[in-house]
Order: structure tokens, then sequence, then C-alpha cells
């Protein structure tokens, strides 16, 4: 369970949905909010205003930051407020590395903190992030009216990261319902019946016993924690599988793994995981566990 949480708001809806979930999904956390003047990018100033563009940028920064106060209140919660200058990346990393346990960062943003904000400043973050990471990409609006946490899918591949996103998910979302999920890559696009008697049943009775001991595994992680498990496969290969699967059966959120250095982490984990977050339109969320080794 998080107890400091970064949130990064730069004025657009997207970004405060970032703050509604974090405000929803984490009651007990302290929560940080930040603002950061980039000034290569930060345009604030208007034509013929005495104060300078750095004035300005400031004015906005701490306006913006009232109103995630604003917002909090509305929760009946109390959050710390940044300003930051400096580059964006730079300046939620350094935070990050401080006492923060979780960022969380709504997609979508038009503010210089995010433009666009899964792009260089955002996947830098989630790529360099020591701490877990959650990416929001839907408005305030949008994220008040789901029923957090929802329905849960948790990609596995065997690995450690993997498992130790599920056994996250578990203890952090107790009442979520959850699909333990597996994406067999399989070689071709062809129903069972279509290969049997051929070399590639052979492939596919190996992919499916393969997900057959993951779920064995992920199902003792949830039996610890007394908590019913769903299991689901899917022949795609696993960003492909994982996006289309959530998306048509209208998960509420994605808990996936990150950074794996395993051969098997690598499946679900690292470039795997940083696709997803860049095209799903659901939340997700990268748990960085301790890597295993190559």
């Amino acid at each position: 369970m998080p107890r400091h949480v970064l949130v990064p708001v730069d004025g657009s809806v997207h970004s405060f949905g970032g703050l509604e979930y974090c405000l929803q999904s984490f009651p007990d956390a302290t929560v940080t909010a930040v603002y950061v003047v980039d000034p290569a990018h930060d345009h604030e100033a208007s034509v013929g205003s005495s104060a300078s563009t750095a004035d300005s940028a400031d004015d906005y920064g701490e306006r913006v930051l009232d109103r995630a106060v604003d917002h909090a209140e509305q929760h009946d919660r109390e959050i710390q407020t940044y300003l930051r200058t400096g580059t964006p990346h730079t300046e939620l990393l350094a935070i990050a590395n401080t006492d923060v346990d979780h960022v969380v960062m709504g997609s979508h943003g038009e503010s210089p903190i995010v433009r666009p904000f899964l792009g260089r400043v955002s996947e830098a973050v989630v790529r360099r992030s020591p701490v877990t990471t959650t990416v929001v990409p839907e408005p305030a609006t949008d994220v008040r009216d789901r029923e957090l946490p929802g329905t849960v899918l948790v990609p596995l591949d065997g690995s450690e990261q993997a498992e130790a996103a599920l056994a996250y998910a578990l203890e952090t979302f107790p009442d979520g319902e959850f699909t333990a999920f597996h994406a067999l890559s399989l070689p071709f696009d062809r129903p069972r019946d279509d290969v049997q008697g051929t070399y590639l049943e052979e492939i596919m009775d190996d992919r499916e016993r393969r997900a057959e001991a993951i779920f064995e595994s992920a199902q003792a992680i949830a039996d610890e924690h007394d908590v019913s498990l769903e299991t689901e496969t899917d022949g795609d290969s696993p960003s492909n599988a994982i996006v289309e699967y959530a998306d048509e059966n209208d998960y509420d959120q994605i808990v996936m793994g990150s950074h794996g250095r395993s051969l098997a982490a690598r499946l679900v984990t690292g470039t795997v995981a940083e696709r997803v977050a860049r095209r799903s339109p659901q939340t997700v969320t990268l748990v960085r566990g301790a890597p295993t080794e190559d």
C-alpha cells in the first residue's frame, strides 16, 4: 500500500484525473501535488503584461496547485504542494528519489510538463522512475464515475516482477475483482481445431502448459490473500493482447510488473510494460519489484 504518492499536475483535466485516481485509490497515503515550470517552454505571460514570463508562469503554477488543494478538500483530504522550476522529468524524478513510493500521472496533459504527456517527459518518468508508477488516461470526471478499484487485469509471465505486481494488486485493492492474464504469444493465428495433428499443436500445448503453471503459482498467491482470482489467456503477443483484452472487456485498470532483468521478465516487463502504458485506454500501474538475475 503506497505511503507517499507524487502527482504531477499541469492544469489539464487529465492531470486532475491522476489526482482524482490517487485520492480515491489511496485514502491513507500522504499526497504531494507538484507543478513544474519549464523555463524553456512555459509561456504563460500575456502580451503587453508588465509581469515577466517567469513570474507569470510561477503565478499560473500556484493557481494550478491551489486548484489541486481545493480538489483534495472535496475528498476531505489535505495534500502537500510543490512548485518547482527546471527540466520537468528531471524534477519529477528527483522528487521520486526522496521519500515518495508511488507516482500517479494523468496522461494527455497540455501544459509544458507534458507536451504530449506520454511523450518525452512522461516516458522518461515511466522508464526511469525508481518507484511504482500509475498512468491515468481519463479526465477527473470520468475517474470519479468509476467504482474503484473495480476490475483489475494482472498480466503474468512467470517472472518475479509479474508475481510482485499480483501481490501488490491484491494487497492494495482488496475490494477489487482480479483476473490473471497470460499472453501465449503463439506464432500463428489459427483455432485449435485447425492445428490438431500438426507440429503447431505441440507448440500450442507447450504454451498452454506454461500458462497453467503460471496460473497455479498465481492462485497460490491469491490464496494467501484470501482473494478470488479468475484466469484468462490470449494467443497474441503480450503488448497487443494485454491492451486489447483489457479494452474489449472493459477493465477498470491494469497492474503489471516492470523493469525485469531476467529472460522471462522481458516477456511483459520493460519495453512491453511501457508500450501498454502508452497505448492503453485503461489506467495502468507499473509495479517496481525486486529484479531477478539473468
